[in-house]
């Protein structure tokens, strides 16, 4: 039985203006939003202190592209916000995420365009909501 990443469900982006280590004007983009997980239909294997990890990605559905060659400052957080539990939890084994990261991933049309794009681990046996925030910190010339 596996998991599987049922949809992505953004929240309002948040668009400010910031400052980058050196001082110079730049741009932070805070995506955040909803991962919802599901269970592929099957019959759950409890394994005794042994959590699945399942591999994940996407790019934020209201991320928006970055020039090819910029070097934006990129951080992600994914954190449970809901464990949807379906009949007993006596062999309940964890949920979560673990090993995220974000990385750009260039445009598969337009070679001059890449996006932020982040991967993560799905840990657990059981449905749930994970929620995501990702940051990024550009150059006012890259925008």
């Amino acid at each position: 039985m596996a998991l599987r990443l049922a949809g992505v469900t953004p929240s309002p982006l948040l668009d400010q203006p910031a400052f980058a280590a050196d001082g110079s004007v730049a741009r932070l983009r805070t995506y955040t939003g909803d991962v919802t997980i599901a269970q592929d239909s099957g019959i759950i294997i409890y394994r005794s202190g042994q959590i699945d990890a399942v591999p994940m990605s996407f790019v934020p559905p209201d991320a928006e592209a970055l020039k090819a060659g910029a070097e934006p400052a990129l951080t992600a957080e994914v954190t449970i916000a809901q464990i949807l539990t379906t009949g007993s939890v006596e062999n309940f084994s964890g949920a979560g995420a673990a090993g995220v990261s974000v990385a750009l991933q260039p445009d598969q049309k337009d070679p001059a365009w890449c996006w932020p794009h982040l991967t993560f681990q799905a840990l657990g046996t059981r449905p749930m909501v994970l929620r995501y925030r990702l940051m990024v910190l550009t150059s006012a010339t890259d925008v």
